[in-house]
């Protein structure tokens, strides 16, 4: 099992990242590797969605849930398959002075080969943390406005 986490400071409110980070439609317009966002089904705690990503020269895409717990977490279910029995995540908002404290942690439980640990649990800490950035990006581009 692994389990990445990175943490971030946002100049907004914990409730305006809850939102940025909930609107997944929005998503191509900020994270360079997503081409497109679809909503499949959204109710006041659940979103369901698909993002089509494009990166180190390939395309696919990723469904998932978000869980939608007051306005301070968003649980984050992604199905299994391929080399992992499970992948789950958690998106944290703390209220911090005049900003927003946050965190997303990573679970993954695999099967435990050599190339898992050596390529791509290091390739998901670099793109965890990248997404970290692109939010914190964002939310002070959208708190100028």
């Amino acid at each position: 099992m692994a389990l990445i986490k990175h943490e971030g400071m946002a100049s907004c409110t914990p409730h305006q990242l809850f939102s940025l980070i909930s609107s997944v439609e929005h998503y191509p317009k900020f994270l360079s590797w997503c081409s497109d966002a679809k909503i499949n089904s959204r109710n006041p705690n659940t979103i369901q969605a698909t993002v089509f990503i494009q990166k180190y020269g390939i395309s696919f895409h990723c469904s998932f849930i978000y869980t939608l717990r007051s306005k301070n977490e968003i649980i984050v279910n992604l199905p299994s398959g391929g080399p992992f029995y499970s992948v789950s995540g958690l998106w944290r908002f703390q209220a911090y002075n005049h900003e927003t404290k946050f965190s997303f942690e990573l679970q993954l439980e695999y099967k435990h080969t050599w190339w898992i640990n050596f390529f791509l649990i290091p390739i998901l800490k670099n793109e965890v943390k990248n997404l970290i950035k692109s939010f914190e990006q964002r939310a002070l581009a959208l708190s100028k406005r």
